[in-house]
């Protein structure tokens, strides 16, 4: 039934449940044009030139190889089963890192591309210094963002404390990328060793889902542009290595699972505790019973060190929660959005409806996505996948957890009400490796059921070009591409302590003063939605009447003429807000009267000011001039 459902949610254009009249730029349309783009690139016209090639290609090598190509495979698989386990793991670990790296500092030059990495990178840096947030802001309508709360406590990012401490350890080393870079490297090392215990007697399947899993063009993205999706499939390969060891070993090894389960679930909770479940309890649960009577105390003995293990990150995730946001319970998605932030069929944090059919038509799309975006190639994955699990005879013990942690993700998605495919489908992103050698094992399951030597070969060869071609050209190609979305960075060229402001647009400007007041983001966002700027305008400078701002209307209108920028990519980059330093400041341009009262209270540093410039990252000149280019002159 898994399979058939995978079938029909690729084959069949699902997406096409949702809302037709959506909006443009809506989530409903966003994701239905998209659908149909997939759907296209994998089934319609436009791939179809491609597709009668490989299946040429697929038959004629077939017809005259007559079987010759199953061996030349077989024989390459065997080659790849010699070298010692070790070895290959120290080449995948240094090929993933490396690969990170690359990504991290090369096609996205150090940059970020999406404000959730940004705001947890502001969250290590604070950690990195010694803190455990920002201190409460005095002027925080110059600083507050998305994704960050303001609490008694502290100024703190909404999201679990686990990555951004990963991403903390970098910046004490010398930068982010590190602590990326040793993500991959974590996965690649521990994508070996795991899928090789956890796939006995196909080493060379195990290890060829580990090079998948360690060259996946978007968990390279995710990596590179320090989201916390791949730091969540490292310590997942981790844990599944660790409950596999316990197995046999000693009751520390499921201590150790359950420690890396817990750095999960402070890293994703959701997420987290699925997938940390299906690669931890999910192997002692599926453990052969050579000696019954001995079972039963076995397992209870490995869940308890498990517990135990876990514990310590329970406790620190708890305190954390209560203490910046009133309860151990209470995650900072909530006390940031609000109730509606949670999972389930409802009203979202946008004030849009979740319901059965944006999860049906929201799932069907991702799935379509999977082969392009997370291999950059033509092939329908989440279909071969679904295909293999509705002919196999039976699964093995290994099949079926990697099949719980590919896939219990989508469960928990399809009851998510946030859905974007900016790196392809991220929030699938903890459960790229589980995919990558589902998909191995599916190639060759197909192989291998086609009943005549030459259908064998040719199925091989329909699944090899359009994996090789997406793997060297299309995957790179989709990299290269986003790091085009990352925020470049204006140049600061004076030296000495300075108070550089980025010149936000109106609604951001308006809705940064909002969330000031303090308000919370769903509220914002449902009066940003509603009700037009300058009235808005009118309510926060108290005006009685819409006559009475019309020109503050029109003037912070006319401010925006030369564009607009956003400050959460750069914030990070400086001097912390609330802790002083020596360097740059970044900070929000409020106008002149407002900017006055941030000048006034720093006094030591030079203030300048970001001219937004579409050909460039921005000019930063000289305060007065870059005032009087966007404001005009300073009313009396």
């Amino acid at each position: 039934m898994v399979g058939l459902a995978l079938v029909v949610l690729v084959v069949v254009p699902v997406f096409v449940v949702l809302d037709p009249a959506a909006p443009p730029g809506a989530l409903d349309d966003l994701m239905r044009r998209s659908g149909f783009e997939h759907w296209t690139y994998s089934w319609g016209v436009a791939t179809g030139v491609w597709t009668l090639l490989a299946v040429g290609v697929a038959v004629l090598a077939g017809m005259f190889a007559r079987g010759r190509l199953s061996g030349i495979l077989a024989g390459i698989g065997g080659a790849i089963e010699r070298p010692p386990a070790w070895s290959v793991a120290a080449f995948m670990g240094l090929l993933g890192a490396g690969l990170t790296a690359a990504v991290a500092l090369v096609a996205f030059d150090g940059r970020t591309l999406v404000t959730d990495a940004s705001v947890n990178l502001l969250q290590a840096r604070y950690f990195a210094a010694g803190e455990l947030a920002g201190p409460p802001l005095a002027m925080p309508e110059f600083w507050t963002m998305q994704f960050m709360v303001q609490t008694p406590a502290g100024w703190v990012s909404q999201y679990p404390p686990a990555h951004a401490l990963w991403l903390a350890a970098g910046f004490k080393l010398g930068g982010p990328w590190i602590a990326v870079a040793a993500t991959m490297g974590i996965l690649g090392v521990f994508s070996v060793l795991s899928f090789e215990r956890l796939l006995p007697g196909r080493i060379a399947a195990a290890r060829l889902g580990a090079l998948l899993a360690v060259t996946s063009p978007m968990l390279l993205a995710l990596a590179g542009a320090y989201m916390n999706h791949a730091t969540v499939a490292a310590f997942a390969a981790l844990a599944l290595w660790l409950s596999l060891r316990a197995e046999t070993g000693r009751a520390v090894w499921a201590l150790a699972a359950g420690g890396a389960m817990g750095f999960m679930v402070a890293t994703r909770p959701i997420s987290g505790l699925l997938i940390g479940a299906a690669v931890t309890a999910g192997v002692w649960l599926t453990a052969p019973r050579q000696e019954p009577g001995l079972h039963r105390p076995w397992l209870l003995r490995r869940f308890a060190s498990w517990a135990l293990g876990g514990l310590p990150f329970a406790v620190g995730f708890g305190w954390f929660n209560a203490r910046f946001f009133g309860s151990p319970l209470t995650l900072g998605y909530t006390a940031a959005a609000g109730p509606s932030h949670g999972l389930g069929f409802h009203i979202d944090p946008w004030g849009r409806m979740y319901g059965f059919t944006q999860a049906l038509g929201y799932t069907s799309t991702e799935l379509l996505s999977i082969g392009r975006g997370l291999f950059g190639t033509v092939l329908p994955v989440a279909a071969l996948i679904g295909l293999y699990l509705l002919l196999a005879r039976r699964l093995g013990r290994g099949e079926r957890i990697l099949a719980a942690w590919a896939l219990l993700p989508i469960v928990a998605s399809a009851l998510y009400w946030h859905h974007d495919l900016v790196f392809g489908p991220r929030m699938l992103g903890e459960a790229v490796p589980a995919w990558c050698a589902l998909l191995v094992l599916a190639a060759i399951g197909l192989s291998r059921a086609g009943r005549r030597p030459w259908l064998s070969d040719g199925i091989a060869v329909l699944v090899l070009i359009p994996l090789v071609y997406g793997l060297t050209a299309g995957g790179p190609e989709r990299v290269v591409r986003l790091g085009g979305r990352a925020a470049l960075v204006p140049e600061i060229t004076e030296p000495g302590p300075s108070l550089v402001f980025v010149h936000e647009s109106w609604q951001d400007r308006i809705g940064a003063r909002l969330a000031a007041r303090p308000m919370r983001l769903d509220s914002v966002r449902a009066l940003l939605t509603q009700y037009d700027p300058c009235r808005l305008e009118g309510a926060l400078v108290g005006a009685q009447r819409p006559e009475e701002v019309v020109d503050r209307c029109g003037r912070e209108l006319a401010a925006d003429r030369l564009g607009a920028m956003g400050l959460t990519s750069y914030v990070w980059r400086g001097d912390l807000p609330g802790l002083g330093g020596s360097g740059v400041l970044w900070t929000r341009d409020l106008g002149p009267e407002a900017n006055a009262r941030l000048i006034e209270a720093e006094p030591g540093r030079t203030p300048f000011l970001v001219l937004p410039d579409s050909a460039s990252a921005g000019l930063v000149v000289p305060y007065q001039m870059g005032v009087d280019a966007l404001w005009g002159p300073t009313p009396p």
